[in-house]
């Protein structure tokens, strides 16, 4: 095993939960990281956030102790707590010293096992929220992102926003975070990820006193795996935000799950089309060459169920029908012939020796070992991530390229200053206005 592969430690536990753990040696930390494997694709519909608002709910007060004295308590040991629901999982992570393991473990069990749900913190958490989704959908880029997956996914799962839109955030209550809790937070669907300077005996016998005989609530939802039967159709839409002087540009198409097995050969192709910053052919040639953006990225959104591929940039608004015809030229040409055999090798190169540095702190260990268990990847993967890398051949991420990449399929939006632009995305095709939603 390389010098920088930690060996994976995994024990289930009576209850159903998964353990796993890594003993860091380098520093004296630990992270501690409670994963409930259901995110925000099974919130109701119409109350998007609701994943997300649960696992920030479980903060804000226990059986045993108000949400002040948690936080007193928390950082009276120089510690760090939060929460965060995402597409697929939602997560409790708790991080401190490595002395104080037990006593943190023993905070986030009662976290997670024992909430209050005290009424009063909801008008708060509203506030905030409402605060924080104002200030998102000021950003032009977090607009069109948003608007971009409501409008490729419609009522679809992944069509609602993880941290809520303005409209779910005054139809969240109470009933409906407790509801998730009990439905979504069980040993069942859920794993506990330790990552620290303690021997792993220690860890287990700790974890099976405090979480052994934990049983949660009911029956988790069944994982979300399937496309969606109904998306958008493909061509150009059009959100007229007369104040702007520049478009944003979102371009896309459904993606692969995590769980394909050309997760590999796609990954590498999609660096040289777009995910590889400078060196990328998106970037080559939107950029470098017409000098019509100062960035652009393309990118797989791998998930449990198959996620959109999206191409995302900016440009002004008089070049924007110039810049969404180039793109689509440059995906057409990347799918015809894919990448050649020095745009590969230089996309293994730069995988293989990121690799190391996802592994240098508790933290970023704890997200990988995160991913390889709620994607099922083996607890072997990180010992074989770079032989996968580099087993890609030519041949494979051609084929990758030309199977998975659907020019024809787009739906593209633009969301800008209609005045600037419609015309002349007119003249590509038929566009459709979209109202603000």
């Amino acid at each position: 095993m390389a010098a920088h592969i930690p060996e994976v430690y995994q024990v289930r536990l009576p209850n159903g939960m998964n353990l796993l753990g890594v003993e860091y040696r380098r520093v004296p930390w630990v992270s501690l990281t409670f994963m409930a494997k259901r995110g925000s694709e099974t919130d109701p519909a119409g109350k998007a956030g609701v994943a997300d608002w649960t696992v920030e709910y479980l903060t804000l007060g226990t059986g045993r102790r108000s949400q002040l004295q948690l936080a007193q308590e928390v950082d009276s040991l120089g510690a760090h707590l939060g929460a965060r629901g995402d597409w697929d999982a939602s997560r409790l992570t708790l991080e401190g010293l490595a002395e104080d393991f037990q006593e943190l473990l023993a905070i986030l069990a009662e976290v997670v096992q024992t909430p209050a749900f005290p009424e009063e913190e909801l008008i708060l958490l509203r506030e905030r929220r409402r605060a924080e989704l104002a200030q998102i959908l000021d950003e032009p880029r977090e607009l069109a992102s948003r608007r971009y997956y409501r409008l490729f996914f419609g009522e679809a799962p992944y069509g609602q926003a993880v941290r809520g839109e303005p409209e779910s955030l005054e139809a969240i209550e109470l009933s409906d975070l407790k509801s998730y809790y009990y439905r979504e937070i069980n040993p069942l669907a859920a794993s506990l990820v330790v990552v620290g300077m303690i021997p792993f005996s220690r860890v287990e016998a700790e974890v099976q006193r405090l979480w052994g005989t934990w049983k949660g609530g009911g029956q988790p939802s069944p994982p979300y795996t399937s496309a969606p039967a109904k998306l958008c159709s493909p061509g150009l839409y059009l959100l007229d935000r007369p104040e702007w002087t520049q478009s944003e540009i979102r371009l896309g198409h459904l993606g692969l799950p995590r769980s394909h097995p050309d997760y590999f050969p796609l990954r590498l192709a999609n660096y040289v089309l777009g995910e590889g910053g400078f060196s990328s052919r998106l970037m080559t040639r939107i950029r470098s060459e017409l000098g019509k953006t100062y960035g652009i990225k393309s990118l797989f959104h791998f998930r449990r169920a198959p996620g959109p591929f999206t191409v995302s940039t900016f440009t002004p608004a008089a070049h924007t029908a110039e810049v969404v015809q180039e793109i689509v030229a440059v995906i057409r040409d990347f799918r015809d012939h894919g990448p050649t055999s020095q745009e590969l090798a230089e996309a293994k190169s730069y995988y293989v020796g990121h690799f190391p540095l996802t592994l240098e702190t508790p933290r970023a260990i704890s997200r990988r070992l995160q991913s390889m268990d709620l994607y099922d990847l083996g607890l072997d993967y990180l010992q074989h991530y770079t032989d996968r890398i580099n087993a890609v051949t030519l041949e494979e991420a051609q084929r990758a390229a030309q199977t998975y990449l659907k020019p024809e399929a787009l739906v593209i939006l633009v969301v800008g200053p209609a005045a600037h632009c419609r015309e002349s995305l007119a003249a590509l095709g038929p566009l459709t206005l979209i109202a603000d939603q």
